[in-house]
């Protein structure tokens, strides 16, 4: 059943402001209605690194703030056993970060609360988020953030094996030895919330507990709600926005001893070489092509900072879905048709100008056209299971930090990628 444009419900346009590894770095935030950062708010994961940056967030301007953790927070990440003996429980090495002892996971959590109250901080969960100021868009979103990356091992946080159809898995064995773990963890309907958002997050004294390697990547990344409007999570899908060098063993791109050839935005740019491979998430990638979401922020990979809008089709059968892996429990997922490469109409970190993704079709500029999406189960008033409407998905990586240890030549910084996004008015009959 097709909608007509009077089916579909109200939408406005809402700026949400997208960050991510930060690395302690407190950079000047241009003016949104949202912010989002997706993880590696420190460096070594430490109490007084961890403090400052909640702080930082806290005291920005915007009314609704989504957050998750990264690799480098490991402080975030507890132990997989009881909270009366998280750290006995632990490897030495899990217990240690960069050489430091790592500060006790519940008191690092309690910082959102202390310092952080108007912080929507996500473990593997999601949240509805109504934004409810007589100044702002009045808008509403579901939000699904995880700080979940793949090929880590023990040594950094959140980490998980990638399942055998992830291109990397075979090219790059030594990342899945080592202990890692996978994330995940029981929806509750509990709410930590204050009174102008609603969230289905847990409750914020539970722990986020690691599982063991048995759990399937695949099975993590299931777990994201199919209405999701907006995914966030520190790891890029596979292929898109997560081109870099592999370094080590935390799969992350290197910057060490850069070659540099080109200047970008006025600064001198590292230049990509022969060892450049995607380190997204095959399995992640999968679960996108089912939920099909507005928009995917997420970081990981410096030097791969940019947009792609991914435009979806259905397949031809179910089938050929499972023939190309793009089936998720039973769910088909759809098939890249075209991705379209975002430009930055101001890459200058130096200038005044936002690096602006215009998904509204308001805007002028290369590749501003309206997202092609509308939930189709909002708009017949009953659930279809097909999501038909969703055939455009906006990836993000937004990672400020341009450079990689040990930054030869200094460190040199991202801006924040800001997104212009039509999202459902919240009415007032449902308590907006």
């Amino acid at each position: 059943m097709k909608s007509s444009p009077s089916d579909r419900p109200p939408t406005r346009r809402t700026r949400i402001v997208c960050i991510s590894d930060t690395h302690n770095c407190t950079i000047k935030l241009p003016k949104g209605d949202v912010l989002i950062h997706a993880g590696d708010l420190t460096n070594q994961g430490s109490l007084s690194e961890l403090t400052k940056a909640i702080q930082w967030l806290e005291k920005a301007d915007f009314e609704a703030k989504v957050v998750i953790a990264g690799n480098h927070d490991k402080a975030l990440n507890p132990a997989p056993s009881s909270e009366s003996s998280q750290h006995q429980a632990l490897s030495p090495e899990s217990c240690h970060f960069h050489n430091q002892s790592l500060p006790n996971p519940k008191e690092c959590l309690s910082l959102f609360a202390t310092h952080g109250p108007s912080i929507t901080y996500l473990r593997h969960e999601s949240a509805e988020i109504k934004l409810t100021q007589p100044k702002g868009p009045r808008t509403k979103f579901k939000v699904f953030g995880s700080p979940g990356t793949p090929g880590l091992g023990e040594k950094w946080a959140f980490g998980y094996e990638r399942d055998v159809n992830d291109p990397n898995r075979a090219r790059y064995p030594h990342q899945e030895n080592g202990g890692g773990r996978a994330v995940a963890t029981e929806m509750k309907s509990g709410s930590q919330s204050n009174p102008e958002k609603e969230t289905g997050r847990s409750d914020p004294q539970s722990h986020f507990s690691p599982i063991s390697n048995s759990i399937s990547a695949k099975e993590i990344w299931s777990s994201i709600p199919p209405d999701t409007d907006i995914i966030v999570t520190h790891t890029p899908p596979y292929g898109h926005c997560d081109l870099g060098v592999v370094r080590g063993s935390d799969g992350s791109d290197d910057g060490g001893s850069p070659s540099k050839t080109g200047v970008t935005g006025g600064e001198e740019a590292e230049t990509r070489t022969e060892t450049d491979r995607h380190l997204g998430c095959q399995s992640l990638l999968q679960r996108l092509s089912v939920v099909r979401p507005r928009l995917h922020v997420c970081g990981h990979v410096h030097r791969a900072r940019g947009a792609e809008r991914v435009r979806w089709s259905p397949v031809s059968s179910p089938s050929a879905s499972v023939s190309m892996g793009m089936e998720d429990d039973g769910e088909i997922g759809w098939i890249e048709s075209t991705t379209e490469k975002w430009t930055d109409p101001s890459p200058d970190p130096k200038s005044g100008k936002i690096s602006l993704v215009d998904l509204t079709g308001r805007g002028r500029g290369e590749g501003s056209g309206k997202l092609d999406w509308v939930d189709v189960d909002t708009v017949i008033g009953k659930s279809t299971g097909g999501r038909e409407g969703r055939k455009e998905t906006c990836v993000v990586n937004c990672a400020i930090l341009a450079s990689n240890y040990p930054h030869v030549g200094g460190k040199r910084f991202h801006k924040p990628v800001v997104v212009d996004l039509e999202l459902p008015v919240c009415e007032e009959s449902q308590d907006c």
